[in-house]
């Protein structure tokens, strides 16, 4: 209690303190088309957490046992931000995420060499010379997974922290002191940034942000105390019992990386398809999304302890979790194929058709139009009317009058859909 406490605190100081930092070093996110915030955010989290770390184990003494991790996570954290600050592309950040993970396969001795009991009638599924390969392909798939759950205030941040509490569970049972050290860190600093990261009662929106630093680090710490609890001669859970702890990012995840391809689309193209995007669509607010996300986490997290506390066959487990996944893809697909969501419209036209005029006298309106690359005002008719030249007040006016006039350009009229126009065009 006392290590969790500890990193609670250090990093609550360290945001405050970085987040203060951030616009002079460039370390802020800034809103457009994709992002709603109002103002630079500062992407200061992952930063502090993993200054956390650092200091709180290297003071209860267990940094030696875990020194490749925190190796890999320097790697990871020193990349996320520079992508953070001047962006990188898709290859050069899976290839670093890769080169992190083999970090610790390779000198932490940190890989999936067993997945447990997938078949019946097979009591291991060994993975011999392809051990280090699929622990990189996985490592990298489960780093993006929490990365693309960073979206909403606090829901990257609060998944991340019920996958490490089922992982403090098993391994408080099973006597892992040391893993069981670096989760309590893990946790409490995690803790400490959320309450600057979710909307409590009177702030409107987070004052930090993760980063992809952060986002980055909570991936990498995950399958590291997931590889160390699940191998070994005596690992402390199965497998597929990780799968339950990490469910909502797998399963949005995949799902996402499957639209994509189906529409021949790259699966790293952005876009706001993610389920945090759907609450948000479908009229949830922030908040409510944010519950609605980690109750569902909690419950993947209960069933994946109950059926290691049971001791549960790993091939029924997993059959169970692609059973699971299996009804989440096919409720996104049909909320996307009738635009509904939970009985509730995710229809973008309409939503942006009631916004537009929504509380909005457009008479009163003033606007800004663009004639060849040049901002000219546009007024609203109230405004022009009350010019001594317009000719509705009664004033003919005359042609040097006319002259000042700013012209402006009109929109093109839409074409009917199914006319030719439309189908030439």
């Amino acid at each position: 209690m006392l290590i969790w406490l500890l990193a609670l605190a250090l990093t609550a100081v360290l945001v405050d303190v970085a987040r203060r930092l951030a616009p002079t070093l460039g370390l802020v996110d800034s809103p457009d088309d994709r992002k709603s915030h109002d103002g630079d955010i500062p992407l200061v989290g992952g930063i502090a957490i993993f200054s956390c770390l650092l200091v709180a184990m290297g003071v209860f003494g267990v940094l030696n046992e875990h020194w490749p991790f925190f190796v890999a996570a320097s790697v990871i954290v020193s990349v996320g931000v520079w992508d953070d600050v001047h962006g990188i592309s898709p290859a050069v950040r899976l290839g670093f995420q890769a080169g992190a993970v083999l970090l610790i396969a390779l000198f932490g001795n940190a890989y999936l060499a067993s997945l447990g009991q997938l078949l019946p009638f097979i009591p291991t599924f060994e993975l011999g010379f392809m051990a280090i390969p699929f622990t990189v392909f996985a490592g990298v798939g489960l780093i993006n997974a929490f990365n693309m759950s960073d979206g909403v205030d606090g829901v990257c941040g609060t998944l991340t922290l019920v996958a490490l509490t089922g992982l403090g569970i098993v391994a408080s049972m099973a006597g892992r002191q040391s893993d069981l050290a670096l989760i309590l860190v893990m946790g409490g600093g995690l803790v400490g940034f959320l309450l600057f990261n979710m909307r409590l009662p009177g702030r409107k929106q987070a004052k930090v942000f993760l980063g992809d630093a952060g986002s980055y680090l909570l991936g990498l710490s995950v399958l590291y105390l997931t590889i160390r609890l699940t191998q070994g001669e005596q690992p402390a859970m199965a497998p597929v019992t990780a799968l339950w702890f990490c469910m909502v990012p797998l399963f949005d995840t995949v799902g996402m990386i499957l639209r994509r391809l189906k529409r021949g689309r790259s699966p790293f193209s952005p876009d706001r398809e993610h389920i945090h995007h759907v609450f948000l669509l479908a009229k949830f607010s922030v908040t409510e999304t944010w519950v609605g996300l980690t109750v569902v986490a909690v419950l993947g997290m209960v069933l994946g302890l109950a059926a290691t506390i049971a001791g549960v066959a790993d091939y029924l487990v997993l059959g169970l979790f692609v059973g699971a996944a299996f009804l989440y893809h096919s409720m996104m697909s049909r909320s996307w194929k009738v635009l509904t969501f939970l009985s509730r419209s995710i229809n973008r036209r309409v939503t942006a058709s009631e916004d537009r005029r929504s509380g909005v006298d457009r008479r009163q309106r003033n606007e800004i139009c663009y004639i060849d690359g040049i901002a000219v005002e546009r007024r609203s008719g109230l405004e022009r009317r009350k010019q001594s030249d317009d000719r509705r007040n009664g004033d003919d006016g005359d042609e040097a009058d006319a002259d000042n006039v700013t012209v402006l350009a009109q929109k093109p009229a839409r074409e009917r859909p199914g006319s030719r126009a439309a189908r030439v065009s």
